[in-house]
């Protein structure tokens, strides 16, 4: 989300979460001269700065300018890396590129974290790609079968409005919502918010 009408729309729908992506190979990226009036703007909402391979430094210098709740690492970030921003009192959305090949049992160290900051750390997983997400696909999602762990998790990567159902199937004990993007967009940024409108509708049926 960048565009200020489009965000203000958007906060008057069912949501939880709101992503201002601060990764500059995105289409979708938040520019400095737009990131402080757009993180005032969704207070009402959790504000997700998205970043990917971010310094800890350009991460810290966004969070009071931004209003961010929530740090979502979408990148090879490393759990050390996270607890020093757990530390802070933020929460965290560790996005994870799932492949029919992925190995869970790579978690176990976020898990481990995720134990030591109760409610403080989250997994997101996404349709592996080169460009950390983006891509619009999805994933094979009875892969999430091969997840054994108690961390909640978002679900994210290609999912459209005639996945609702499919969506309302899944009983995992961990999942806990999904990440909607391109799909419910007109242009990068800017989301269709009637089409987003009828979605949420439709998961509440």
């Amino acid at each position: 989300m960048r565009e200020s009408a489009n965000i203000e729309a958007l906060q008057e729908l069912d949501i939880d979460f709101m992503g201002l992506i601060r990764y500059p190979k995105s289409k979708r990226f938040v520019d400095d001269n737009q990131a402080n009036t757009v993180g005032k703007l969704t207070m009402n909402k959790g504000t997700v700065g998205v970043y990917v391979n971010a310094t800890f430094e350009q991460i810290l210098q966004d969070i009071i300018p931004m209003q961010l709740d929530i740090i979502q690492l979408h990148g090879d970030e490393d759990s050390a890396f996270a607890k020093a921003l757990l530390e802070l009192d933020l929460k965290i959305f560790k996005a994870f590129q799932i492949q029919e090949s992925f190995d869970f049992t790579i978690l176990k160290d976020w898990e481990i974290l995720a134990e030591a900051y109760p409610g403080k750390l989250f997994f997101l997983f996404d349709t592996a790609t080169e460009n950390y997400g983006g891509s619009g696909t999805k994933f094979n999602w009875q892969l999430l079968d091969n997840y054994t762990g108690k961390v909640p998790f978002l679900l994210s990567g290609g999912i459209t409005a005639q996945d609702a159902p499919a969506i309302k199937s899944i009983k995992h004990e961990a999942f806990m919502g999904i990440d909607i993007n391109s799909k419910f967009e007109t242009a990068p940024g800017l989301k269709d918010i009637d089409s987003v409108k009828t979605f949420i509708q439709k998961l509440r049926q």
